[in-house]
């Protein structure tokens, strides 16, 4: 064992240090199943929280729902923009405001996308039973996630 083997393991400190190797390691994987796509998780999520809106949204809810700062939505619309997944449509109640909006391409993009983690998901949870999955995630929302 070497010096940066020794992470807490035990306790509550124990599981929190294993959930987030554990997030880390989930959003690695589904980051390789999107790169095929052109895709990120993060900007999945981003089209995501648009497809289910169905309508132009505010950069300060996008962040809120995704949980970041605004400075990181206004990176991320801007990749997304120039890939012409987004576009930045004005306000009609407000001229001053700037919405983002789902092209087109960004539905499809979506749509592929969803199809990879579909599948990549799958395969990160198949060693697991319903009662597991259900358990954890119980217990995810107690210290909350949702």
């Amino acid at each position: 064992m070497n010096e940066f083997e020794a992470c807490p393991t035990e306790g509550a400190l124990g599981l929190l240090t294993l959930l987030i190797k554990s997030g880390r390691f989930a959003e690695s994987r589904l980051d390789q199943a999107l790169g095929s796509e052109g895709l990120t998780f993060v900007k999945w999520r981003m089209l995501d929280a648009l497809v289910n809106t169905g309508a132009p949204v505010s950069l300060g809810k996008l962040a809120e729902h995704l949980n970041c700062v605004k400075s990181n939505i206004t990176q991320l619309t801007d990749r997304l923009e120039s890939e012409r997944s987004v576009k930045r449509v004005s306000d009609p109640e407000d001229r001053r405001s700037i919405l983002m909006e789902l092209t087109e391409s960004g539905k499809r993009m979506h749509s592929r996308g969803l199809e990879a983690l579909r599948s990549t998901t799958q395969a990160l949870f198949s060693n697991s039973s319903e009662e597991e999955r259900n358990s954890l995630r119980r217990l995810l929302v107690m210290l909350g996630g949702e």
